[in-house]
C-alpha cells in the first residue's frame, strides 16, 4: 500500500466497546423489489381463486425473467402479499422455465391451497402464509415432471393432477392421498383440463380431456375402470375450463351437436342426464374462452368474441365485453358479485363492479416496481418514501413510487391507480426528493429537469438535456451533473452552469460547510459553493492517467473517490482528500491495497463511519461485488461470479445508485442493481452481552 501520510484511522470508524463486553458484530438482511415480487408479479396471468375473505390470489409470473409465483391482494388496504421465488426458492428457480407458472388453484378444505405448476405442483397453508410452502416433482412424488396444466380435489379428499408431457418431463394422470401421503400414476391418461364429479350413490367420475383433439376420456373411483367416449352427436367432447364443475356437481363441458361434429357447451348433472341450456352467441372458432361454475348451475362464460355472460340457472345475461383482446384463462366471483378474469394474453387480471359494472385493471404498471433495470432512486428524507426510475417497456415507462407498502406507477398505462406520465419518453435517468420542498425532480428521458408537486409536473428552465444525477445543497439549491453537461445548480427559477464533465459525472453535498459540494467531473475532483472552487484535483496528481469513479463524502466533508482506466487490470487507486487540512492520501492497487478485485468505486459513508464501495475485475475475472472498508476490516458481498439469478445477497456487481437509510438499531442500503432491479441491505449491529467472569 502506498501513502502520501502515515497510516491513520478514519475519523469516527472506531467502534467503541464498553467494560468487556465482545467485540459488535453485525446482522444483515436481505430484500429485493422486482416485477416478479411486487404487486401483481407479472403479466402473464393464468389462474384465480378468492379466499373466504373475498380477496383474490393471483398467479402470475413475468416470463422474461422466469420469477412469479402467486399474489394475494388485499382490497381493504390496496396492498398485495407477495409470494415469489425471488424471495421462496422452494417455488423454484428462474434458470429452468416454467417453475414460477401456475396453471390453475384449488382449496382441499382444510386451509390448504394447491397449485399446479408449469414444473410440477406447489401446496401452501393460506393462514401459515408462504412460510408453509411445499413444492412436488419427480424428485419427491410420482408427478412426471411435465406442464401440470391442471388439477381437481375429490370428495375424498385426493387431490388429482393431470399433466401434459413435455420437453422437460413426462406427462399422465397422478393422484395424492393427503391422508396416508401416498402417490399413485393413474398411467396416460389425462393431460390437459380434468374435472372431478360427485356420483349420487357415492363415489365420483374424473372426467379428462386429453391434448389435440382426442374425445373424452372418465375414470370411476367405485370401479377403478375407465370409459371412453366416441366421437358421436349427443357424446361427451371435451372440457373447456378450469373450473367446470359447481358445488351441486353439475358439470359444464362440450358435446357433440349435429352430424357435422361440431360441440357446444352443455351441462351433465351428477345424475347422468343433460341439462342443454339455450347458450349465447359462439364464436364461430372460439365457442369459450374461460367459463367458471359455482353455486347450483350458475356459471360466468366469456365467448370468442369477448362478451362476459352469466347463467342463473335458466337463461344467460350478458354482462358486456371484457376490457380487453385475448383469451381468459380463468374466472372467478366473490359472495359480493364482483367478477374477476386474468389470462396469459390479456396482460394482468380484471374486477368488475357488482353494482355499476365497471371493470377495474390490475398489471405490473400500477401494482408493482415495475422494471428490472431502475436507472436511479432517491428516498424521501421526511417518511421514508422510494421512487426510482422506471420503464417496463417501449411506451410503459416513468417512475415509481413506493410508500413501504403499496407502489405507485408514473406511466400512461395505470388505469386510473397511478400517475400519467406527459414526457415523450418511456424512462428517466435520474430522480431525487429534495430535502427543501419535498418536490421530486425527475429527468424524463432528454427533456431536462421537471418538478412534481405531488399532483403536477412543471420544468425547470435550463440545465442538461439528459441528468446523470442531483443533489441539494443546504442553501436549497439543485445541482446537477449531466451527460456531457457538466456541473451546474438551479437557484429558484434560474440556472447557473460551473463547470464541463464527463459521463458518469456525480455530485454530493459537502455536510461540513455550507452551500458546498462535491463534484466527480471524470478528470476532475471538484469541491465547490458555486461561486468559488475550494478543492480540486485530477488524477494526474495521483500519478494516474485514468478518470475519477465514485463518489463518497463524509460528515467532516472528507471525500473519497477511485481512479481507474477502463479495460485496464492495473493503476487503479482508491484516494481520500481532506479539505479541511488540504491533504490527500492514496491506496494503490498495483501496490497491494487492502481491497478484492481490482478497482474500487466509492459510493457512501455510513452512520458508523465505513466506506462502501464496489469493486470489481477486468474480465475475464469473476472478482467484483460490495463491500465496506472501515480503516482496518475489509467485509465483501461478493457478487454472483457471471451475473446469474441468485437471491441472498447482493444480486449484481453492477450498482447504479446507492443510498442510505437510518433506521432503529442500523441502517439500511437502497441499491439499484443493473437487471435485478432494487436490492435493499438491512445492517443491524449487534453488541454480545459481556463475558462471565471466572
Amino acid at each position: 500500500m502506498k501513502s502520501n501520510l502515515k497510516p491513520f484511522v478514519l475519523l469516527g470508524m472506531a467502534l467503541v466497546l464498553s467494560g468487556s463486553a465482545q467485540p459488535a458484530t453485525d446482522k444483515y438482511l436481505w430484500r429485493y423489489y422486482r416485477p416478479g415480487n411486487t404487486g401483481i408479479q407479472g403479466d402473464l396471468n393464468a389462474a384465480i381463486w378468492i379466499g373466504a375473505d373475498n380477496d383474490p390470489w393471483i398467479a402470475g409470473a413475468d416470463p422474461l425473467a422466469q420469477e412469479g409465483g402467486v399474489a394475494k391482494f388485499v382490497q381493504a388496504e390496496n396492498r398485495w402479499v407477495n409470494v415469489s421465488n425471488i424471495d421462496y426458492p422452494v417455488i423454484g428457480t428462474a434458470n429452468d422455465t416454467g417453475f414460477c407458472y401456475i396453471n390453475d388453484m384449488a382449496s382441499d378444505g382444510h386451509g390448504n391451497l394447491w397449485m399446479a405448476t408449469f414444473r410440477g405442483a406447489l401446496k401452501m397453508n393460506v393462514a401459515r402464509g408462504a412460510g408453509s410452502l411445499v413444492r412436488f416433482g419427480p424428485e419427491n412424488s410420482l408427478l412426471p415432471g411435465g406442464n401440470t396444466r391442471d388439477l381437481s380435489i375429490a370428495p375424498d379428499g385426493t387431490v388429482w393432477f393431470s399433466v401434459d408431457s413435455t420437453v422437460f418431463g413426462g406427462g399422465g394422470l397422478v393422484r395424492y392421498n393427503p391422508t396416508n401421503n401416498t402417490w399413485t400414476d393413474m398411467g396416460p391418461h389425462g393431460g390437459d383440463r380434468i374435472a372431478v364429479q360427485p356420483k349420487p350413490g357415492g363415489g365420483f367420475y374424473v372426467w379428462c380431456s386429453q391434448p389435440g383433439a382426442n374425445p373424452v376420456e372418465r375414470y370411476d373411483s367405485s370401479t377403478g375402470t375407465w370409459a371412453n367416449f366416441s366421437v358421436a352427436v349427443g357424446s361427451p367432447a371435451h372440457l373447456v375450463s378450469l373450473d367446470s364443475v359447481d358445488s351441486a356437481g353439475n358439470l359444464w363441458m362440450t358435446r357433440w351437436s349435429s352430424n357435422q361434429l361440431e360441440e357446444r357447451v352443455d351441462v351433465l348433472k351428477p345424475d347422468g342426464t343433460w341439462l342443454s341450456p339455450a347458450l349465447p352467441p359462439q364464436h364461430p372458432q372460439v365457442s369459450v374462452a374461460g367459463l367458471r361454475a359455482f353455486g347450483n348451475l350458475q356459471a360466468l362464460m366469456v365467448n370468442g368474441y369477448g362478451d362476459l355472460y352469466r347463467f342463473n340457472g335458466s337463461s344467460w345475461a350478458l354482462l358486456g365485453p371484457i376490457p380487453v383482446s385475448g383469451f381468459v384463462n380463468d374466472l372467478d366471483i366473490d359472495t359480493a358479485g364482483r367478477i374477476w378474469a386474468c389470462g396469459t394474453s390479456t396482460g394482468g387480471a380484471f374486477r368488475r363492479d357488482a353494482l355499476t359494472g365497471v371493470w377495474q385493471r390490475y398489471r405490473i404498471t400500477n401494482t408493482s416496481q415495475f422494471d428490472l433495470f431502475n436507472n436511479d432512486l432517491t428516498l424521501d428524507p421526511v417518511n421514508g418514501d422510494v421512487y426510482a426510475c422506471a420503464n417496463a417497456g417501449p411506451g410503459y415507462g416513468g417512475m415509481v413510487k413506493f410508500d413501504g407498502v403499496r407502489w405507485t406507477g408514473f406511466n400512461n398505462y395505470t388505469y386510473g391507480l397511478g400517475v400519467n406520465w406527459p414526457f415523450n419518453g418511456d424512462n428517466s435517468d435520474a430522480v431525487y426528493v429534495r430535502p427543501s420542498s419535498r418536490k421530486v425532480a425527475v429527468n424524463p428521458y432528454v427533456t431536462y429537469t421537471q418538478e412534481w408537486n405531488g399532483s403536477s409536473f412543471s420544468p425547470l428552465n435550463g440545465g442538461p438535456e439528459q441528468v446523470e444525477t442531483y443533489e441539494e445543497d443546504s442553501l436549497g439549491r439543485l445541482w446537477v451533473t449531466g451527460h456531457y453537461g457538466g456541473l451546474g445548480f438551479f437557484n429558484g427559477a434560474n440556472y447557473s452552469f460551473v463547470a464541463s464533465g464527463d459521463w458518469f459525472s456525480t455530485v454530493k453535498r459537502d455536510p461540513s460547510r455550507s452551500g458546498t459540494v462535491w463534484a466527480n467531473l471524470g478528470w476532475e475532483a471538484r469541491r465547490t459553493d458555486g461561486a468559488n472552487t475550494l478543492f480540486v484535483k485530477t488524477p494526474a496528481d495521483f500519478g494516474s492517467t485514468g478518470l475519477f469513479t465514485g463518489l463518497a463524502v463524509q460528515p467532516n466533508g472528507v471525500c473519497w473517490m477511485g481512479i481507474w482506466q477502463q479495460f485496464v487490470s492495473t493503476g487503479s487507486i482508491l484516494v481520500r482528500m481532506d479539505p479541511t487540512s488540504g491533504t490527500v492520501q492514496q491506496w494503490n492497487h498495483d501496490q497491494g491495497w487492502p481491497f478484492p478485485g481490482e478497482h474500487v468505486r466509492p459510493l457512501a459513508v455510513t452512520p458508523d463511519g465505513r466506506v462502501w464501495m464496489s469493486f470489481d475485475s477486468e474480465y475475464p475475472s469473476t472478482d467484483m461485488g460490495l463491500l465496506w472498508w472501515d480503516g482496518t476490516k475489509v467485509h465483501v458481498f461478493p457478487a454472483p461470479p457471471n451475473g446469474e439469478w441468485r437471491w441472498g445477497g447482493l444480486p449484481h456487481a453492477n450498482i447504479s445508485d446507492l443510498e442510505v437509510r437510518v433506521v432503529p438499531g442500523g441502517y439500511e442500503l437502497w441499491m439499484s442493481c443493473a437487471t435485478r432491479g432494487l436490492a435493499v441491505l438491512k445492517v443491524q449491529t449487534l453488541v454480545k452481552s459481556p463475558r462471565a467472569q471466572n
